[in-house]
């Protein structure tokens, strides 16, 4: 995988092999155990390795009819290897789904809108920089929802990013393509943000194997450790449930019912 993944196929195992080294008689030194051992700052580490992702079926379907995820966008995902076996089995069902789906209505006024969204940066005169909102929001986030976690400071933190988007955002301008992509990828690091406030909110009990620390936790909700908490925006209101660990049934008469005869071939 060294020399598949990102760009170390030349710098890493193509100059190693030159300097003669075998993969099939000698091994590289790892650094740890993964990512559970890498010097993450407290406030970092809760989000590496299994800090959450998409909910979906068997499938790889999300709730969303038709709309397939893989690889780091799910659950506690790590490493190539997984990103490539999700994707080729999402991207089949994706493939199948798409045989029976019909074409939806345009709707070219939602497009224009959205378009005119997108430059609308580009005719902000006199604007700040999107390095300055980018600063704000990982000061409010390393303020506000750190190692130590509770209800006062994130709900805090949850008002500031509120803000930061209902005014920020739009005092924001652009001069150039790469500014413009810079300010969209701002918008998107906001709404991750407030998913993750609203999630630590909604877990009260700390769960040490997320790396997930509350202050004001209290013992008696320890049952938050033992389960799944999907949280989900419908209509502007945030909306959370709890599913319990073991909900998607037993591994091998799934994985062969989903399995469509030929993903593993």
């Amino acid at each position: 995988m060294v020399g598949e993944e990102a760009k170390t196929k030349i710098p890493i195992y193509q100059n190693y092999i030159d300097r003669g080294f075998d993969p099939q008689k000698h091994v590289l030194q790892s650094y740890g155990t993964g990512w559970q051992s890498a010097q993450f700052l407290s406030q970092e580490r809760q989000l590496f390795g299994a800090p959450g992702g998409f909910m979906h079926n068997w499938d790889l379907e999300t709730n969303i009819r038709n709309i397939f995820v893989a690889g780091d966008a799910t659950y506690a995902s790590d490493c190539a290897g997984y990103a490539c076996t999700t994707g080729r089995w999402a991207g089949a069902h994706a493939a199948e789904a798409s045989r029976s789906a019909s074409q939806l209505p345009v709707d070219r006024d939602k497009i224009h809108d959205t378009i005119a969204k997108a430059y609308a940066p580009l005719d902000v005169n006199n604007g700040y920089d999107w390095r300055e909102l980018n600063l704000a929001v990982s000061k409010a986030m390393q303020n506000y929802c750190g190692g130590l976690k509770c209800d006062e400071t994130l709900i805090q933190g949850l008002d500031l990013i509120h803000q930061l988007r209902d005014t920020g955002l739009k005092e924001l301008s652009a001069s150039n393509p790469h500014e413009l992509v810079r300010i969209h990828e701002i918008s998107d690091i906001i709404d991750v943000c407030e998913l993750i406030l609203e999630s630590s909110l909604a877990r009260k009990a700390s769960a040490p194997s997320l790396f997930f620390e509350r202050t004001d936790s209290n013992d008696s909700l320890s049952q938050d450790e033992n389960c799944y908490i999907v949280i989900r925006n419908e209509n502007g209101d945030v909306k959370t449930r709890r599913i319990p660990h073991g909900f998607y049934g037993d591994l091998s008469f799934n994985y062969e019912k989903h399995n469509m005869g030929g993903i593993r071939k």
